[in-house]
């Protein structure tokens, strides 16, 4: 994707298809989704991209490897990303943040 591309739902989603194999074996992931405005389509142009991941069990170096995961999708979509692990969501948040998640 190109710097100044204005990305839309679907050109996320098919990025983070046609990566899954690499983004689930390189960062150790068993979950991977979209949620909040891209998710809702109520993005704008200066929207972040949240992205809601889980990670296998026992992988280490966990805080490295969301730093590194979040390094590759900014470089490649040319965005902000928020990464959330979905077992440390808020509760009273969780719910609705689970039904609004477009996994991949």
């Amino acid at each position: 994707m190109k710097k100044n591309d204005l990305l839309d739902d679907q050109q996320i989603i098919r990025f983070l298809k046609n990566n899954k194999s690499f983004l689930f074996q390189h960062y150790h992931l068993k979950k991977l989704g979209i949620f909040g405005s891209y998710a809702k389509q109520s993005f704008t142009e200066l929207s972040d991209i949240d992205i809601i991941i889980e990670i296998e069990d026992n992988t280490p170096n966990i805080y490295e490897l969301k730093q590194n995961l979040r390094q590759y999708l900014e470089q490649n979509l040319h965005k902000k990303i928020d990464l959330a692990r979905e077992k440390y969501l808020k509760p009273r948040k969780k719910n609705k943040i689970i039904r609004e998640t477009i996994y991949v």
